[in-house]
C-alpha cells in the first residue's frame, strides 16, 4: 500500500537532566518503509515568520524489528551544506551503528541495555508542568487506523523565567496496528509550528541489506 499522508510533527522539549531514552524493545512482524519531510516555521511577536531548513528522514523497519533511519539536513547560511546521517539498530544482534556517509565510517555504539560505567551525581528532579490528557477516539489516516490523544501542558509563571503561564497543546495520532505515530500537531508559542509530510508509505518487507553496514565502510568503536 502506498499513499501520501500529511502529518504535523509532535515536538517534545526534554529537560537537560533527562537521560537519553533507551532503545525500545523490538517490534516484530510489522515491517514498513516511509519518507517524511519536516518543515518548521516560527512566528515572532511582531508577526515575522522564520522558516527553518528542511529535514528529510527515510525510515525502515523489517519483520525482525531492525530499524534504519536516514536523516538528511540542509544547513543554510554562508556555509550552506547538506548533512546525511544513517542510524541502524539491530535488536536481534544487540548492535547499533551510526554511519558517516562522508567518511564512510560506521561507529559501533554500546550494546543494547549495556550498563553505563562511572558514577552518576545525584540531581534534583526538574519541576514539571501541569498536564492533562483526553482521548480523541479513533480515525482512519491513509487507510491505517489511528487512536488520538490531546495533551495540554501548562507551564506556570516563573517556571523558566516566564511572567505568565505558557500553554502547550499536543495532538497525537498513533497507529494501533503498526505502533508508530501517524499524525500529530504541536502548538507551542515558544518554538513555533512543525509540519511533517509523509509519503511513499509501504508495509512491504524492506531490503535486508538496508540493515547491514556496507562492506566499504570502516567499523570503529565509539560513543
Amino acid at each position: 500500500m502506498r499513499s501520501p499522508i500529511c502529518l504535523l510533527l509532535f515536538t517534545i522539549t526534554a529537560s537537560a537532566q533527562t537521560p537519553l531514552p533507551a532503545v525500545p524493545r523490538a517490534i516484530t512482524g510489522l515491517p514498513y518503509s516511509l519518507e517524511q519531510t519536516v518543515e518548521r516555521v516560527q512566528t515572532l511577536a511582531d508577526g515575522t515568520r522564520i522558516s527553518q531548513p528542511s529535514e528529510k528522514t527515510l525510515q525502515y523497519r523489517d519483520s525482525a524489528g531492525r530499524t534504519r533511519n536516514e536523516i538528511t539536513m540542509t544547513m543554510d547560511g554562508p556555509a550552506a551544506r547538506t548533512i546525511k546521517t544513517i542510524r541502524i539498530v539491530d535488536p536481534v544482534a544487540g548492535t547499533r551503528y551510526s554511519l558517516d556517509t562522508r567518511t564512510k565510517v560506521a561507529r559501533k555504539m554500546a550494546p543494547l541495555n549495556a550498563p553505563i560505567k562511572g558514577s552518576v551525581a545525584a540531581t534534583q528532579a526538574p519541576a514539571r508542568p501541569d498536564s492533562t490528557s483526553e482521548s480523541l477516539g479513533t480515525q482512519d489516516i491513509g487507510g491505517v487506523l489511528a487512536r488520538g490523544t490531546r495533551t495540554t501542558m501548562v507551564y506556570p509563571a516563573g517556571f523558566s523565567g516566564n511572567d505568565r503561564p505558557i500553554t502547550v497543546i499536543n495532538e497525537n495520532w498513533m497507529s494501533t496496528d503498526l505502533r508508530i505515530m501517524l499524525q500529530s500537531k504541536s502548538s507551542d508559542p515558544r518554538y513555533g509550528d512543525s509540519t511533517t509530510t509523509l509519503t511513499n508509505f509501504s508495509r512491504s518487507e524492506p531490503d535486508p541489506m538496508l540493515f547491514q553496514v556496507p562492506s566499504d565502510y570502516q567499523i570503529v568503536d565509539g560513543q
